[in-house]
């Protein structure tokens, strides 16, 4: 049974609440795109579909193709594009100066049809410099070729999979349906915003048309398409050249996946301690989508394992119970809920802290009446990305070790805290489901037992550590094998990128229910001063314990 192919805005809700939906969300971008497409929709149809048509051939070649186009790069551990090579390959030449190759060639102009048939997207009216961010990934992801696809053109599905890049995104327009039942030929007009994990980096908007085509029986490809040759606009930053995934299945029901990422970018002003993340292009790199489907099918195959079956590698050695899928799926939903912390959207944006020594601070809230799985009540949310003189890797095994939350966590400092439960990944044991225990202090027998969950986890970019405090009844509710939809929490957490080799960028979010608050409009002093001190201090705790482990 597979999941019900579903229309774009402008399919279900009409073209007046497709716009409100879209301005609301500050997409004016993606609501120039829908006024395009519905009041000249046959006229920009038959140029979106030559378009996508044309990216998806350009993306099965160079999935398939090995060197010159591709190189091995040693320092990223990663295939990057020969740029050099792709546009001899790829991009149209002019066609003046094709008449006087063709000249000089055959000594005379010959009429001969252009059979190219892909893609040249250029940030034409940008004034940033643009640059190329072009890579390769390939791994085995543990579900067959026709889930995988329909994970991918299904949004809601996709940006679920993909929270940690893909916070926000909207499928404005079904163009085509796929044949016989399945995806082969479908076609939809997408806006999208890829992001960092920090309030100090604009999300990218990204608005392209995805088409999905079935190669042979077993073999499918998704490819990605900027439509900017068909809607011009000087305010884009980032357009797709051919990207997407070849997909061809193995047995067992699992399926090898070549990802490829060939992107345009125009990065602005950026605070300069995540410029070498973004310049290098590992930011938003093949290897990091990859690496995170990876993940999330490798959990999925955990929680969907039926009593007595086994697992495909690398999967084979691990052996849980029901408690503890309870306790994965509950992480799993607090992932979501840390990634959802850093969307952009004009009804609540990130705003300074607006207090001395609080400046690189930035707070906002929100109000939750109704999700069950949220507390009731008033949300405050802080933030901020400081750099440390500490490698990333060494501050993201500071800040996963259970037994080390007490040396920062303001909550916890005094307390003992130990990791009472460990789930651990065979792929990757960075990636992990842990409950870490905070021990009351002798002599306080009033104090009852505090658990966090937390889940850890890297995706070839950043590394992540993200936590919820949850009560030691929830705790024992949920290891019973009682279902954890409705255990309200509140994500915060941690995210490590790389900035050199001697230091990195630590971003901190913090959410906290504030009872005194009855409206999220307003922060009172008091507030504005708890967000600085708690921000702040936990700062001045992760440097000094860093900076101590450092020098033993």
């Amino acid at each position: 049974m597979f999941p019900e192919d579903k229309p774009g805005l402008l399919e279900h809700y009409g073209y007046a609440e497709s716009m409100q939906i879209l301005e609301r969300d500050n997409m004016p971008r993606a609501s120039d795109l829908l006024l395009s497409v519905s009041v000249c929709a046959e006229v920009y149809k038959t140029k979106i579909v030559d378009l996508a048509l044309a990216a998806s051939e350009e993306l099965r070649q160079m999935a398939q193709e090995q060197e010159p186009l591709w190189l091995f790069d040693t320092n990223k551990q990663t295939e990057v594009l020969n740029e050099a090579e792709y546009k001899r390959r790829f991009i149209h030449l002019d066609q003046t100066l094709e008449e006087i190759i063709q000249f000089l060639a055959n000594g005379g102009p010959i009429d001969v049809p252009n059979f190219n048939g892909n893609v040249e997207i250029e940030m034409e009216n940008s004034t940033t410099p643009s640059e190329i961010e072009a890579s390769r990934a390939i791994g085995i992801v543990l579900v067959d070729p026709i889930n995988l696809v329909h994970m991918l053109m299904d949004v809601d599905q996709w940006s679920c999979v993909f929270s940690n890049i893909v916070p926000k995104a909207t499928n404005i327009g079904l163009l085509l349906t796929g044949g016989d039942g399945n995806l082969n030929g479908a076609l939809q007009v997408m806006t999208a915003q890829f992001h960092l994990p920090s309030p100090l980096i604009t999300p990218r908007e990204v608005y392209f048309a995805r088409h999905s085509r079935q190669l042979d029986f077993n073999t499918w490809l998704v490819a990605d398409v900027s439509l900017e040759s068909v809607f011009p606009s000087p305010l884009v930053q980032c357009q797709r050249r051919p990207s997407g995934c070849l997909i061809q299945g193995l047995q067992n029901g699992l399926s090898l996946v070549t990802w490829v990422e060939n992107n345009v970018v125009c990065n602005g002003l950026v605070p300069e301690m995540f410029r070498q993340t973004l310049k290098s292009g590992i930011a938003f790199s093949a290897k990091r989508w990859m690496m995170t489907m990876e993940r999330h099918y490798d959990r999925h195959a955990i929680l969907h394992k039926q009593h007595g079956q086994p697992l495909q590698q690398p999967l084979q050695d691990i052996n849980i119970g029901e408690g503890q899928k309870n306790l994965m799926k509950l992480a799993e939903r607090m992932i979501r809920s840390y990634n959802d912390i850093f969307i952009s959207c004009s009804e609540n944006q990130w705003m300074p802290l607006g207090i001395h020594g609080g400046e690189d601070i930035f707070v906002k809230t929100s109000m939750n009446l109704d999700d069950p799985g949220t507390p009731r009540g008033v949300a405050v949310t802080i933030s901020t990305s400081v750099w440390v003189p500490i490698p990333q890797n060494d501050v993201f095994q500071f800040l996963r070790a259970g037994a080390n939350r007490c040396k920062w966590d303001l909550l916890s400092y005094g307390c003992m805290t130990r990791d009472a439960l460990h789930i651990s990944s065979a792929r990757d044991p960075a990636n992990s489901v842990s409950l870490i225990m905070l021990e009351p202090p002798n002599g306080r027998p009033d104090k009852s037992e505090i658990f966090y969950l937390q889940e850890t986890f890297t995706d070839s970019t950043g590394m992540y550590i993200i936590y919820a405090p949850v009560d030691a009844s929830v705790v024992q509710y949920i290891l019973e094998g009682k279902d954890s939809d409705g255990v309200a929490m509140l994500a915060s957490g941690f995210s490590v990128l790389p900035c050199t080799s001697e230091g990195s960028v630590l971003t901190i979010a913090f959410q906290v229910m504030d009872e005194e608050l009855l409206t999220p409009q307003y922060l009172p002093p008091h507030s504005v001063f708890t967000a600085n001190r708690l921000v702040s201090e936990t700062v001045s705790l992760i440097k000094a314990s860093l900076l101590l482990n450092s020098a033993c």
